[in-house]
C-alpha cells in the first residue's frame, strides 16, 4: 500500500507526544508499506501560546534529511506564522468554526497536497490530528478511492471543557476559562462533523474512544505506547526519596496549570512536612519558574537521565485528555508515579498497585510523601508499572493492531459510502 501520512509538524526531534505518536506509526506502516509524509517543518502558530522558551532548532534541511529516512517521499511546507490579534478576536467571537479550524490552514501546504495527490495514487490517507482537518475536503476530492483515516490525539471537545471547568473557577484566568468555553461549543459541532466524513477515527484511549463515538463514528483504539525494550529498568532505592520530577512543555495549557498547582498549593505541602525534597521540572517554559526547592530546568534533549536520578514522578493534571507519553515512559523506566486521575488517563493504572493517585493537594502531598517515604511501597509499585506497560502499552503489542487497520480501512473505502 502508499500512506500518506498529513502532520502538522515533522515527527523528529520526537520531544513532544504527538511527534511521538506519529513517529511510532509512520515506523510501523513503513516497515511493510510505502510512506510518503506532508508536514510542517517549524512550530509557526502556538496552539497554546505561552511566552517563548528554548528548545530545539534543526534546520528545515537537517529536519528534512532525519525524516527521509523513514519514509520514501518528505515535504515540508512552513508553517503559517503568528496570527493577527484583531482577526483572532474577530473569529472567537462571530466565526462559526473553532480556532483549530485555522490554526495552520495554509495555502502553501493545500498547494503541495494537491500535488503529491496528482502525482501519486494513495491507499490511505492519515490526518494527524483535528488542526489539520482543513484539508480534509482537498484529501477527499484528490485521493480518490483512498481510505481516510483521522488519528484522534485528543478529543478536543472535551479537552476544552476540562480545561474551561479549571480555569473558571479562579478569577484569574476568568478569560482563558471564557475563549475555551467558546471553543467547547464550536467544538461539539466541527469535531463531530469532520470525523463524520472520514472512513475510520482513531482514538488513542478508552476514554477517548467513548467521547469520541457517535451515530456515524466507532472509534478504533490504537493506544498510545513506548519501546519497553529500549527502555532501561532501573529499580527503586531503599533510600528514603528525595528527588520529585515534573516533566512537560508549558506551552501546553494542561501542564502549564498542573505547574502551577504543583508549585503554589501542593509541593508546599511536601516541603512544610520535608525541607530536604527537591522538585525538578523539565520542559520548554519551566525555566522561568521560581519557588523554594524548585530546580527549574527548561527544555532538556534526554530526559531519561532526569529519569535515573528522580525518586518519583509527579503528575498533578487537572486538565487534559489523551494519555501521557512521558507517564508510560516514567513507568518502563522504574520510577514511580504518583497522580491525579486526570494524568493517568487513558492508562490501566490502579491505585496502590501501579501508582498511587489523589486529586486533592492536601492528598495528593501526602501520596507524594508516602511514595518517598516507604521504599518498599515504591519498589513494588515500580514493578507492577512495568509489567502494565510490557503487557499493554508497547508498541510491539500496538502496532500489529495498527496495520491490520490500515488493511481493513483500504478494503472498506473500495465499498460504497453509507453515512
Amino acid at each position: 500500500m502508499k500512506i500518506l501520512f498529513l502532520a502538522p509538524r515533522a515527527p523528529l526531534p520526537a520531544d513532544q507526544g504527538a511527534k511521538l505518536r506519529t513517529l511510532a506509526l509512520i515506523q510501523a506502516a513503513a516497515a511493510h508499506h510505502e510512506v510518503h509524509l506532508l508536514a510542517f517543518g517549524n512550530d509557526g502558530d502556538n496552539p497554546h501560546p505561552l511566552p517563548e522558551g528554548e528548545g530545539t532548532d534543526l534546520s528545515q534541511r537537517a529536519l528534512h534529511d532525519s525524516v527521509s529516512g523513514l519514509c520514501r517521499v518528505v515535504r515540508l511546507v512552513d508553517a503559517p506564522g503568528p496570527r493577527a490579534l484583531l482577526g483572532r478576536a474577530w473569529r472567537l467571537l462571530f466565526d462559526s468554526l473553532p480556532d483549530v479550524a485555522h490554526r495552520l490552514d495554509s495555502n502553501a501546504y493545500r498547494t503541495a497536497l494537491w500535488e503529491m495527490l496528482e502525482a501519486n495514487h494513495y491507499d490511505v490517507i492519515q490526518i494527524e490530528g483535528l488542526e489539520m482537518m482543513p484539508y480534509l475536503g482537498s484529501a477527499r476530492g484528490g485521493g480518490g478511492r483512498a481510505a481516510i483515516l483521522y488519528d484522534a490525539h485528543n478529543a478536543e471537545m472535551s479537552l476544552q471543557r476540562s480545561i474551561f471547568q479549571v480555569e473558571f473557577r479562579d478569577p484569574r484566568y476568568w478569560h482563558r476559562g471564557l475563549y475555551s468555553m467558546t471553543q467547547w461549543s464550536k467544538l461539539g459541532t466541527y469535531e463531530r462533523v469532520m470525523m463524520n466524513e472520514t472512513d475510520q477515527v482513531i482514538a488513542v484511549s478508552e476514554p477517548d474512544v467513548a467521547k469520541l463515538h457517535g451515530r456515524h463514528v466507532d472509534p478504533v483504539l490504537i493506544p498510545n505506547g513506548v519501546a519497553t525494550a529500549s527502555i532501561p529498568y532501573r529499580e527503586p532505592s531503599l533510600d528514603p526519596g528525595r528527588s520529585l520530577l515534573f516533566i512537560g512543555p508549558l506551552e501546553y495549557r494542561p501542564n502549564a496549570d498542573a505547574v502551577r498547582w504543583l508549585v503554589d498549593r501542593v509541593f508546599p505541602l511536601i516541603r512544610a512536612r520535608s525541607p530536604e525534597i527537591t522538585l525538578r521540572l523539565v520542559g520548554k517554559g519551566t525555566e522561568r519558574v521560581q519557588a523554594p526547592g524548585v530546580e527549574a530546568l527548561g527544555y532538556v534533549e534526554d530526559a531519561s537521565s532526569e529519569f535515573e536520578r528522580a525518586d518519583a514522578v509527579i503528575v498533578p493534571m487537572r486538565m487534559g485528555g489523551g494519555t501521557r507519553f512521558k507517564v508510560l515512559e516514567a513507568m518502563a523506566s522504574g520510577v514511580p508515579v504518583v497522580s491525579t486521575s486526570i494524568g493517568l488517563a487513558g492508562i490501566a493504572a490502579e491505585h496502590d498497585r501501579h501508582a498511587l493517585i489523589a486529586d486533592s493537594a492536601q492528598a495528593l502531598a501526602a501520596a507524594t510523601l508516602r511514595i518517598l517515604e516507604d521504599r518498599e511501597l515504591a519498589r513494588g509499585l515500580s514493578g507492577m508499572a512495568r509489567l502494565l506497560v510490557q503487557g499493554r502499552y508497547d508498541w510491539d503489542k500496538i502496532t500489529p493492531q495498527y496495520l491490520r487497520l490500515l488493511t481493513t480501512a483500504r478494503h472498506a473505502a473500495r465499498q460504497p459510502r453509507q453515512k
